[in-house]
């Protein structure tokens, strides 16, 4: 059986910003969920039902499964850094609270980041270059950019620069969802295709590799 392989290009990770290094996902969540992919990679590579029970072979797809739910859910429960600094931190904290107009569609994802923009509120800068991380999910960075994404700023002002900054960073974060959600999807898929590599005269061939872009959750 040839080796079976998910490979989507992994989007870069840490930046620098005012002169610090700033990272998208903190290192021990990054390794845990890069772990979680290798489990299952070296699952379905090294493990093989042919010729084997059909005992075996259930035994071997449950393991599989299991090891992709457990991935699964560290996705969904992953944190993400959403750093800003002072003055992206006034402008998408005034536009979210007081600039937007919602609809019967968006009010309800504004509500849902009412939490998220408390804690913002809170927050002290000691000065503009300073960068402050804030914890968000796949859901609450994806309502943030469906929210301002129909925002418009009139001229290449200082608003337009920080809208476009704040626009970057979502980008960057949504880059690295979309990596883990399509190699999850993928290894989903390999499963599927790696079980049926039980039969006799199956074998299964390698996929290239695809890159991920940034904002389409």
């Amino acid at each position: 059986m040839e080796q079976i392989e998910s490979n989507v290009v992994k989007p870069q990770v840490s930046f620098v910003e005012n002169d610090q290094e700033i990272r998208a996902i903190e290192l021990s969540v990054e390794e845990n969920l890069d772990s979680k992919i290798g489990d299952i990679k070296r699952h379905i590579t090294e493990k093989n039902g042919k010729g084997q029970s059909d005992k075996i072979k259930d035994e071997l797809y449950l393991e599989a499964q299991r090891l992709w739910k457990e991935f699964a859910t560290t996705l969904k429960e992953s944190k993400y850094n959403f750093y800003l600094d002072r003055p992206q931190h006034k402008f998408l904290t005034d536009l979210i609270l007081n600039k937007l107009e919602y609809d019967v569609n968006s009010v309800f994802f504004a509500i849902e980041l009412k939490e998220l923009f408390e804690v913002l509120k809170e927050s002290k800068y000691k000065d503009d270059s300073q960068l402050i991380s804030y914890s968000v999910n796949a859901t609450e960075i994806t309502y943030i950019y469906h929210l301002i994404s129909k925002h418009k700023v009139k001229g290449l002002t200082k608003d337009a620069y920080l809208f476009a900054e704040i626009l970057m960073k979502i980008g960057n974060i949504s880059k690295l969802i979309n990596y883990y959600d399509a190699t999850g999807k993928n290894l989903s898929a390999d499963i599927n295709d790696w079980v049926v590599t039980f039969e006799d005269g199956v074998n299964k061939e390698v996929r290239e590799e695809e890159s991920v872009s940034g904002v389409a959750l």
